[in-house]
């Protein structure tokens, strides 16, 4: 008994030791792949990046994040997220881009580029992709401004206020550290010309480029807002205006003047020609129908009945807009004759009851007048005078009775004029 009972405790003693021993190998060896699994990134490089500042400026997409050095290098530390730079390139602000300033590689063919925002609060390593020849990975190229369409008129600019929307360089926020334009040499009442036109990406606002009349070292770019239009343009040309010419019942030409067209008056991104037609430009012809009434002749008043002028047809400069006129004050009173249908001739007082024509009343009268020399209206022979009154019929010696003819009356004074005689038309009966 007691030499099986030394058996097994020698029995046991060496188990023990030989799992211990197992343990401790296993353990060594489990400790040495680990340490070889974690390889870190070694840099081979790292520059200053001397290409133009504006071809440097990015956007972040959020699929890398900001560390103090490369991600893959020993200590490198986490400064912003994903999701921080993801807002970052979603966002509607220009402060909001970044500028990438140096770039490495690593000996694992990753490029890493060190950036700043725009706005100062973050500055670090991202990666970049592949290739240093364009941005990738977590960056894309950002155009911080697009181009836009320049105002018709370009020059006559001032600025409303240099304190608050003064000249930079470049657009503020549209580059990192953008500055403001020197503007020593500025005075009071300079005017400017508009040399480029461009809008902010992110947040659509206006920015011109702009050149101090009065001193040319004075140039810069300035949010529309800033400036006060120019006064209107008071010289017309072949290229701004079209002339309203006045005519009289005759077609004659007793006065005339030329509208200058204002930018106000166009639609955005039209362009002020000789020969553009005022209905591809104009947004508006309010202002073309105030001129025509606020500059008639002297002793003239536009009359009612105009020509059929298309106005969108016009074109700037080559056309002349006709407007008939009416002399102030004066009465145009038409004359009326009588004719028979079948011989076209004359009926004499003589063939009348009387010896003599109906006697109108001064409301009859009326109907045949006017202060202005306008077309007669055709309506005017529906008139109940013609229908069932005094000149429905006339009478006749004899029995002969003169039934009114509408229809041959509207042919023989077709585009009669107040002040014209009239020839009304009957057709005889017994």
């Amino acid at each position: 008994m007691w030499g099986v009972e030394l058996m097994n405790s020698g029995l046991k003693k060496s188990l023990y030791f030989g799992l211990a021993a197992v343990s401790m190998l296993a353990a060594s060896g489990l400790a040495t792949t680990n340490a070889s699994a974690k390889s870190y990134a070694k840099v081979t490089s790292n520059e200053t990046m001397t290409s133009a500042p504006a071809s440097r400026n990015v956007t972040t997409n959020g699929s890398n994040a900001l560390y103090t050095k490369a991600g893959t290098l020993r200590g490198a530390r986490l400064i912003a997220s994903k999701y921080t730079l993801q807002s970052y390139g979603n966002s509607k602000s220009s402060t909001k881009y970044f500028r990438a300033y140096r770039v490495a590689t690593t000996n694992k063919g990753s490029v890493y580029y060190k950036v700043v925002s725009f706005n100062g609060n973050y500055r670090g390593w991202i990666y970049g992709g592949k290739s240093t020849g364009s941005f990738g990975g977590g960056l894309a190229t950002a155009n911080t401004m697009t181009n836009a369409n320049m105002p018709t008129v370009t020059t006559g600019y001032t600025l409303k206020d240099n304190n608050k929307n003064t000249l930079w360089v470049n657009p503020k926020w549209s580059q990192y550290k953008a500055q403001q334009t020197n503007m020593s040499g500025y005075k009071t009442g300079d005017t400017f010309t508009i040399t480029g036109a461009a809008t902010k990406t992110r947040e659509g606002y206006l920015y011109y480029q702009v050149t101090d009349d009065n001193n040319t070292a004075i140039t810069g770019w300035v949010y529309a807002g800033g400036l006060n239009a120019p006064a209107n343009n008071n010289t017309p040309t072949s290229n701004n205006s079209l002339k309203i010419n006045y005519l009289n019942a005759q077609g004659q030409s007793v006065g005339s003047y030329q509208w200058i067209i204002q930018p106000s008056d166009l639609k955005s991104g039209a362009k002020l020609l000789y020969g553009a037609k005022l209905g591809d430009i104009l947004n508006t012809t309010d202002s073309l129908t105030s001129a025509v009434s606020k500059n008639v002749p002297a002793g003239y008043v536009v009359s009612k009945t105009q020509p059929n002028t298309s106005l969108a047809n016009l074109t700037v400069g080559s056309d002349n807009y006709a407007v008939y006129v009416d002399a102030a004050n004066a009465q145009y009173t038409s004359q009326v004759t009588y004719y028979l249908t079948n011989t076209n001739s004359q009926i004499n007082a003589g063939q009348l009851v009387g010896n003599t024509y109906p006697a109108l009343s001064d409301s009859e009268k009326a109907l045949f007048s006017s202060n202005g020399q306008g077309v007669i209206a055709t309506s005017l022979f529906d008139n109940q005078l013609f229908t069932t009154g005094k000149l429905a019929t006339l009478n006749g010696v004899g029995g002969t009775t003169y039934y009114f003819d509408k229809n041959r009356t509207l042919t023989e004074n077709a585009n009669a004029r107040y002040g014209d005689t009239l020839k009304l038309y009957y057709m005889q009966r017994q």
